[in-house]
């Protein structure tokens, strides 16, 4: 009979049913569309079981009306999620256009396959296995599930696994992945930042700031406020942490540590000396600041790179330490002014 989306036959049933909403039996059927019985039997089975008609028993008889139900085809065609229903074999035998679209797979390709056969495996075979046991029915079960490519991207996906029974009425199981990427990654980033704050508040409470790649301020302490009088909020958020050392705009330490320009630092900064050895040395300097409020202040300032768990770079720290009551009296180099004339007052 062939596709029976496509015959005319089942068409003509389908159009018949239409004009008697309530209902009508195999005969009535027969009579209206003249066919006969046999053929309108097999294909309003058919048609009952790709969902297109709905059936129920009147007597010894069966009315067949026209299905308002939207069949799963299209469902799965119109559908966000990407959704794959497994057989008893775990094998797909329905998937959604998302997830053939996602795969880059046809659907003819995606048929058939295991999930762990796939280009990008979305489970292992040991999980594929520990799956099986949904078949024999239970609560749906969840699971995050992380797909990398090549290219270094990824996707999360919150895949939750239902147990179903199939058309054909044998047990099977319904995936539906959620893509979560943007909210596990927002996620992630806020416990980073979160384990960062622990680790700047783990640092004896010495006046610190931390600035990103950008050279932007992302934390200001309560001591470096009371030190330099530069409020957070006034700060954070920007790059102006030079206002708080120098009267005009110039590199801190901590900018030139994280650009790793070693020359500048070695240039600009006299003593200056690495703490530890390799390419995250510890720097760190003491000089007298002209320009800090209170006639200037002898600083001890330490620079450190901060990296995040998995050993990128995110951003450095700089720690001030006010030892002015520890330097001995001496010369201090002031800005330039001008010169004393006593020659005005000889007779």
């Amino acid at each position: 009979m062939g596709d029976i989306q496509s015959t005319d036959e089942a068409a003509r049933i389908r159009a018949v049913l239409k004009d008697h909403p309530l209902g009508m039996s195999i005969k009535e059927i027969s009579a209206a569309v003249s066919m006969s019985r046999n053929s309108v039997a097999k294909y309003v089975e058919v048609m009952a079981t790709a969902g297109q008609l709905d059936v129920r028993p009147v007597g010894n008889a069966k009315l067949y009306t026209h299905s308002h139900r939207v069949p799963v085809g299209d469902l799965l065609n119109h559908a966000r999620e990407l959704i794959i229903v497994l057989d008893n074999d775990l094998r797909i035998v329905q998937a959604s256009g998302s997830f053939c679209g996602f795969a880059g797979i046809t659907r003819d390709t995606a048929l058939h396959a295991r999930l762990s056969s796939l280009p990008f495996p979305l489970l292992s075979a040991a999980e594929e296995q520990e799956m099986s046991a949904l078949l024999a029915g239970g609560p749906t079960w969840k699971k995050e599930i992380r797909v990398a490519f090549n290219n270094g991207s990824e996707v999360f996906f919150e895949g939750r696994f239902i147990p179903t029974v199939l058309e054909n009425g044998i047990p099977g199981i319904t995936l539906i992945f959620e893509d979560v990427t943007e909210r596990t990654k927002a996620m992630q980033a806020s416990r980073e930042r979160d384990r960062l704050l622990r680790t700047l508040f783990q640092i004896p409470s010495t006046p610190q700031f931390f600035i990103d790649r950008n050279h932007k301020v992302v934390y200001w302490d309560r001591a470096l406020e009371i030190l330099t009088g530069l409020k957070a909020e006034d700060i954070v958020g920007t790059s102006d942490h030079w206002k708080a050392f120098y009267s005009g705009p110039r590199a801190c330490l901590v900018d030139l540590v994280i650009d790793g320009n070693m020359e500048m630092i070695a240039r600009q900064f006299n003593g200056i000396r690495a703490c530890t050895g390799g390419a995250d040395s510890r720097y760190e300097y003491t000089d007298f600041f002209p320009d800090m409020r209170g006639g200037g202040r002898w600083l001890r300032v330490t620079a450190t790179l901060i990296r995040d768990t998995a050993g990128n770079l995110t951003g450095a720290m700089e720690t001030i330490e006010d030892v002015t009551g520890q330097q001995r009296p001496g010369f201090i180099i002031e800005k330039p002014g001008t010169p004393i004339d006593l020659t005005s007052g000889r007779n």
